[in-house]
C-alpha cells in the first residue's frame, strides 16, 4: 500500500512542476530519479516473495511435524491391534493393551484413529487375517536387525522387507542367536508426581535389570521376559501411568559403525523400514554415533 502512495505523490509532483513553465529542466523530468515506479515496483515484489518464502518454511515445517505424529500414530494403531490379537480387548485384563492406549493418549492421538484400530483387531473380517510376523536379516554394514510387523498378507510384508535390505547391501539372514528376549516397560510418573529418583527405585524393587531415563522424562525398564507382568504390575501399584509394556530384543553382541557412508546406509535402511505400513518396531545390533 505504501508504496502505491508513493508513486501516486511522485506523479502529482510531476503534473504540478509541468504546470510551471522553465521551473524545470526536461532533461530531469526523463531522469530515473523522477521515475518511481520501477522503484515502486521492485519493492513490492521483494515483500511479496519474501512473505511467500516465509510461509514455504512454515508449511514445510508444519508438514514435516504432521507426517512425523501420522507415522506414530500409525505405530501405536499397529501396538493396539497386537495387543488384542494377543490378549484380547479387555484392556483391565490385557496390560499390554491397556499400556498401548496410554501411550495413544500421551501423544494425543485422535480417539477416532484408536476406535479404527480396536475394530479392525476385532472385527470378524481383518482379524482372522492378521498375524504378528517376525523377520531376521543383516542391514548395511552386517548390523543385525530383528524387524516386528503386523501382516494381513506376508507376500506383501517380506517382499518390501527384502527389498529395502537388497537395496542397501543387506540380507534376509537368521540373526536372532545375537539377540536376548526381554521385556522392556516404559512409565512416567504421571499424577504421582514423583521424582526420576523415586521411579527408578520403585523399578529396582519391581525386578528391573536395567533402566534410563529418557528425554520426555518417563523411565525405560528392562528385565526378564517371564517377568514382565509382574514388573508391570508393581509399578502400577506406586500409582504410576504404564506408557508401554512389551517384548524387546537386546543385543549380546553390536556392531560399531564408525564409516560415515554405511552410517547414512545404515540411517537409511531404519527409516524406510520403519516407514512401512506393516513394520511395528525394529531392533538392531549397531552402534551409531551420537550427533
Amino acid at each position: 500500500m505504501l508504496a502505491h502512495q508513493c508513486v501516486r505523490v511522485a506523479r502529482s509532483c510531476l503534473q504540478r512542476q509541468r504546470s510551471i513553465p522553465g521551473l524545470l529542466n526536461p532533461s530531469i523530468t526523463s531522469s530515473r530519479l523522477l521515475r518511481p515506479t520501477p522503484l515502486a515496483t521492485v519493492q513490492f515484489e521483494q515483500l511479496r516473495f519474501a512473505g511467500h518464502n516465509k510461509w514455504s518454511k512454515v508449511k514445510h515445517t508444519k508438514g514435516a511435524k504432521d507426517a512425523k505424529r501420522g507415522k506414530l500414530f500409525s505405530k501405536i494403531s499397529l501396538e493396539i491391534v497386537s495387543a488384542i490379537k494377543a490378549g484380547g480387548a479387555d484392556a483391565t485384563v490385557n496390560g499390554r493393551l491397556a499400556a498401548a492406549l496410554s501411550k495413544a493418549k500421551h501423544a494425543m492421538m485422535p480417539k477416532d484413529s484408536v476406535d479404527v484400530a480396536i475394530k479392525k483387531a476385532t472385527s470378524k473380517s481383518t482379524s482372522d487375517n492378521l498375524e504378528d510376523v517376525i523377520y531376521e536379516g543383516y542391514g548395511p554394514g552386517g548390523v543385525a536387525m530383528i524387524i516386528e510387523t503386523v501382516t494381513d498378507k506376508r507376500a506383501r510384508t517380506i517382499k518390501e522387507v527384502k527389498e529395502i535390505l537388497n537395496r542397501l547391501g543387506g540380507s534376509i539372514s537368521s540373526v536372532s542367536w545375537m539377540f536376548e528376549k526381554k521385556g522392556r516397560v516404559q512409565f512416567r510418573a504421571g499424577q504421582t508426581g514423583s521424582s526420576v529418583e523415586d521411579m527408578m527405585d520403585a523399578a529396582i524393587d519391581a525386578g528391573a535389570e536395567d533402566m534410563q531415563e529418557l528425554e520426555d522424562e518417563s523411565i525405560e525398564v528392562i528385565c526378564e521376559f517371564t517377568n514382565l507382568n509382574a514388573v508391570t504390575q508393581k509399578i502400577k501399584e506406586h500409582g504410576y501411568e504404564v506408557d508401554e509394556m512389551a517384548a524387546t530384543y537386546v543385543p549380546t553382541t553390536t556392531v560399531e559403525v564408525t564409516d560415515e557412508e554405511v552410517q547414512e546406509m545404515v540411517e537409511k535402511c531404519l527409516g524406510e523400514m520403519e516407514d512401512l505400513d506393516d513394520v511395528a518396531k525394529v531392533h538392531f545390533n549397531g552402534v551409531l554415533p551420537e550427533k
